[in-house]
């Protein structure tokens, strides 16, 4: 039998550990994880390995050569592209002839590969899928199985709403030759993205074997020091390299007979390479030195990996520490509360290292410097740099001016020369000072800027939906407070960019091998003056202005200090409405508001809905993206009471409102037959939706409060919201409050649980148990349906809690719902 060892990733978000060398290459007990992995091919009798190669391949090729110091025999294949899992193995294809295993270069585990094989053996599907569980699936492919191992269902790397189990897939699979039918050449094509769905769509069974051991993907710098950590700690079962002595009550790996000082203090496990010098009186708690390494007299290393040529000076204290190859520490150096240094780093005398630091290549540090921040990115981008196509972090902090001009050359390299990106911002000194920065690096690889300077969220997307750019960025405020920015980025379409752009953009910005061009063809800036103008044509153009004006509406708006100023109220009264607007003019020191300013600011516009009797009354988003109302009688209505107003005067447009809606899973489901006739729903994740798509929807409700009407924007758009709802309100003959009357009575719970993020997805495992006698749906969550109720667990993408939500048709049957499976989940996540 032969294997098939993945080892072309990049390794980007395990920066920078993977600076120099591929991630397969990434020491582990003095040797490279790869090594280890063909450690246990070997022992299970699987001497015949094809390598599949992709970054830094000679590295790989030059340390293990034909394999024979292995026992081994070691063939290599080198894509010529990033074809994705299967679409790489593809090219092996030739050297395949018999059941197979796939393995990744950068595990660490000591599962018991004979156990896959025989099980892989005795059902003889086309694929056997190793899994386990983990407290955090969001990386991993979900899976659930039934008794015999069948697999039911399959994700992978979902959202924390599409989280179903903490069941997951290790990327070890058993295969059979057969599967390269189903695999194209020369174009990418994933495993658990495009092949595994296809054997399931098709009703071919493909098994999972829940392994039981150790398991862990070395996916960043905080995942590589545990598992050195637990290694040491013997949770997992690796061989050490070298002799094992016991010395001062721990056990010393000693890989050549160099004398160890009489004074040496041991504690745990501790594994020596070759050629590696300590002074006197050192102390080594769980340690790993490699070779060439030199500590001075009375270091202390605790939970410490040491690659190659380390020199730590004496008096230095160490503890949760990686240093790779070539550091040099001075006297005295203090690393007490875990760090990384990588490669080639010079550290001067008595410098002190604060909590979890990372250092990048070749810097170096003063003696007696406090470290207090990492050098080159901040501690918010360890495991990556981009959250859902946005980049967040402190202003100054970990968005500096330095971090931005990177962000924009490294965005710049994946753009065509001469291509040109729209960039705006909100009104905020820090998001001008962001964005000045970005444009520096962003014209230094040739692609122009088309600035739009101070606009909302809706008019740059509606731009960039129509013509001209590339992409786009905008830069304003995080919802996460005022010391806090976000940088968004969005592709040709207004849509956030996809993960493919992401990681293409995080690989260079890594690298900093960003493209710079001469003199000569350095990028222009053209400030996009007109911009608001083909917004506030196009908004016109697309709504029935005379419905509006006929009614003469009375509405009061506030604007949340924010970016719509200058456009919203300007368009409802060349609409013919009378405005009243609180709240309209930029103010820094108001932007922020906290749930508590918002409860009051709706309360305001409610009372002053009432006291001028108002036809409704609007909470507009800082950025434009998202409403509340106030119906005519003053009462605040909740988000999904807004929506129900939507569908209901959607449907009532008859053949002018036919169509499509596209709602989340969480939107109440109390209108559908009744809307059924006109408006067709259909619900999931609109981050699922492609542009193509959402064109072909009257309606989509993207998330509380943001709604989109496609044939005019397909994003959240407020300021287009506020005049289409008035405009279906005339065409109605009805007020926000007659309309809402009409709904059919219903009950609806929304509650917020807490949960420890390595509690979600045992919590989505055991509602998925739960639910297999049930009807049930799994488009975002896991929904129960139970009779004309129905119970839906939804993890939070960002936080640790997860969202019950409740619907039926009396308030007694809700409200004991939500007591039951409250006390479920606190049963299941041990609250």
């Amino acid at each position: 039998m032969k294997a098939v060892l993945l080892a072309g990733g990049f390794g980007t978000r395990i920066q920078p550990l993977t600076h120099s060398v591929p991630k397969p290459m990434v020491p582990l007990l003095n040797r490279p994880l790869m090594e280890h992995i063909l450690g246990r091919l070997r022992d299970v009798g699987i001497r015949d390995v094809v390598v599949l190669l992709y970054h830094m391949p000679d590295v790989i090729r030059g340390y293990f050569g034909d394999g024979s110091r292995l026992g081994m025999n070691l063939e290599y294949v080198l894509p010529d592209d990033d074809y994705g899992t299967a679409g790489a193995v593809k090219f092996v294809q030739d050297l395949i002839d018999s059941t197979f295993v796939i393995i990744s270069g950068d595990l660490v585990t000591d599962f018991d590969l004979g156990k896959i094989l025989a099980f892989h053996q005795s059902k003889r599907p086309p694929v056997t899928i190793t899994l386990t569980s983990v407290p955090n699936p969001l990386q991993f492919g979900v899976v659930i199985t039934d008794a015999d191992g069948g697999i039911l269902r399959f994700l992978e790397k979902p959202g924390w709403g599409e989280v179903f189990s903490d069941t997951v897939n290790t990327g070890i699979y058993v295969l059979e030759p057969s599967i390269f039918s189903y695999i194209p050449a020369g174009r990418p094509f994933d495993f658990s993205k495009d092949l595994f769905p296809i054997f399931l769509r098709e009703g071919t069974p493909i098994y999972g074997y829940n392994a039981k051991g150790y398991w862990r993907d070395v996916g960043d710098p905080d995942s590589y020091r545990e598992a050195s950590r637990e290694v040491l700690e013997g949770t997992v079962a690796l061989a050490f390299p070298g002799e094992a002595r016991e010395l001062d009550g721990g056990t010393v790996w000693q890989e050549d007979d160099a004398p160890l000082p009489a004074d040496l203090r041991v504690r745990g496990r501790v594994v020596l390479g070759r050629g590696v010098t300590l002074g006197a009186g050192v102390t080594l708690d769980n340690a790993v030195l490699g070779d060439g390494c030199s500590v001075g007299d009375g270091a202390h290393l605790q939970n410490t990996v040491l690659w190659a040529r380390v020199s730590v000076g004496g008096g230095a204290r160490l503890r949760d520490a990686v240093l790779c190859d070539g550091v040099t520490l001075g006297e005295g150096v203090k690393i007490e509360k875990g760090g990384i240094v990588a490669e080639g780093t010079e550290v001067g005398d008595q410098a002190t290292f604060e909590k979890d630091i990372m250092v990048w290549p070749d810097k170096k540090i003063e003696a007696g410097s406090v470290i207090s921040a990492n050098l080159v990115w901040g501690d918010k981008w360890k495991k990556a740099v981009f959250e859902g196509g946005t980049v967040r972090g402190r202003t100054n902090v970990e968005l500096s001016p330095e971090f931005a001009a990177k962000m924009g050359a490294a965005l710049g390299s994946v753009l065509p020369r001469e291509s040109a990106i729209l960039v705006g911002r909100d009104y905020l000194r820090a998001s001008r000072m962001l964005k000045r920065a970005f444009l520096g690096g962003i014209l230094s690889t040739g692609v122009h800027v088309h600035d739009i300077k101070m606009t909302p969220v809706p008019v740059e997307r509606y731009k960039l939906a129509s013509f001209g750019e590339v992409a786009g960025v905008y830069f304003q405020q995080s919802a996460a407070g005022p010391r806090h920015t976000e940088i968004i980025f969005y592709d040709d379409d207004g849509n956030v960019v996809d993960t493919n752009l992401e990681k293409s953009i995080e690989r260079l910005f890594f690298k900093e091998n960003f493209r710079r061009v001469d003199h000569s063809e350095v990028g222009s800036i053209q400030e996009m003056n007109a911009v608001s103008e083909f917004y506030r044509e196009g908004y016109l153009r697309a709504l029935d202005g005379e419905a509006i004006r006929s009614r003469r509406y009375r509405v009061v708006l506030d604007l949340g200090n924010g970016t719509t100023g200058d456009y919203l109220p300007t368009l409802l009264n060349s609409l013919g409405c009378q405005t009243v607007v609180l709240n309209a003019y930029p103010d820094e020191r108001r932007l922020m508001r906290r749930s508590s300013e918002v409860s009051e600011a709706l309360r305001q516009v409610g009372q002053i809905v009432r006291a001028l009797d108002a036809d409704v009354g609007f909470c507009v988003s800082p950025g434009g993206e998202s409403l509340q109302l106030v119906d005519d009688q003053g009462v605040v209505r909740s988000h999904h009471e807004t929506l129900l107003l939507a569908l209901k005067l959607l449907a009532a447009g008859g053949a002018a409102g036919a169509g499509q809606a596209f709602l989340p899973v969480y939107a109440p489901r109390v209108l559908d037959q009744e809307v059924s006739g006109v408006l067709r729903i259909t619900r999931g994740k609109t981050t699922s939706l492609k542009t193509s798509r959402m064109h072909e929807f009257a309606f989509i409700h993207e998330a509380e409060g943001c709604y989109a009407f496609p044939w005019f924007l397909h994003a959240p758009d407020a300021l287009f919201t506020v005049a289409k709802l008035l405009e279906l309100l005339s065409k109605a003959g009805k007020r926000v409050s007659d309309v809402l009357r009409e709904v059919p009575p219903y009950a609806y719970e929304k509650l917020e649980l807490p949960c420890p993020v390595d509690r979600k997805g045992l919590a989505m495992r055991r509602m998925s148990e739960d639910s297999v006698d049930k009807e049930a749906a799994f488009v975002d969550g896991v929904q129960v349906f139970l009779g004309d109720r129905s119970v839906l667990l939804l993890p939070d993408a960002h936080r640790p809690c997860l969202h019950l939500v409740v619907e039926g048709a009396d308030r007694g049957g809700v409200d004991r719902l939500v007591s039951e499976y409250r006390e479920k989940i606190g049963t299941w996540i041990g609250a």
